[in-house]
């Protein structure tokens, strides 16, 4: 049987994406890198991490936020994925990113879904959720965008 690693849907706050953007500087992309918890669970799934990158007058060839934020697991619901899978560090623009969070719609969170590129590259894809009275009766909330992925991250180095 294949070896297979389980990754995690996982949510990320408008509000902190917003405070992120007004937090940095400059800032011209949205890095997220892996993140594995400290636990005692085996089990425990990878997350990521949302940095900053910013270009500015201080740093003309541009910096890494030393601020933060952890995204959290969405619904329990892992993906499995099978080898070779390389992981690196995934890219939304800013303007990517602007476009997901001020929708007219007013979206409370975006949800990160992984998969495997035919390059063996795990990225995600990103959809904009709204908190709403029906869809917190149900285990998922409803997407703003129906049809094709609004966003996918880009694996870095570039995988596409």
């Amino acid at each position: 049987m294949k070896k297979t690693l389980e990754f995690y849907w996982l949510k990320y706050e408008v509000s902190a994406i917003q405070q992120l953007i007004q937090n940095s500087d400059g800032i011209d992309s949205f890095v997220f890198s892996y993140y594995f918890p400290e636990s005692y669970d085996e089990s425990a799934p990878f997350q990521l991490v949302a940095y900053a990158h910013m270009v500015n007058q201080t740093h003309p060839d541009g910096i890494y936020s030393t601020n933060y934020d952890v995204l959290t697991i969405y619904n329990n619901s892992p993906e499995a994925i099978s080898g070779p899978a390389i992981l690196s560090n995934n890219i939304i623009s800013l303007e990517q990113m602007e476009i997901l969070i001020n929708d007219p719609e007013n979206p409370d969170y975006l949800v990160f879904t992984p998969h495997i590129n035919v390059n063996q590259h795990v990225y995600y894809t990103i959809k904009a959720y709204k908190d709403s009275e029906e869809a917190n009766a149900s285990p998922y909330n409803k997407a703003l965008f129906d049809g094709p992925p609004q966003e996918e991250t880009n694996p870095s180095p570039p995988a596409t």
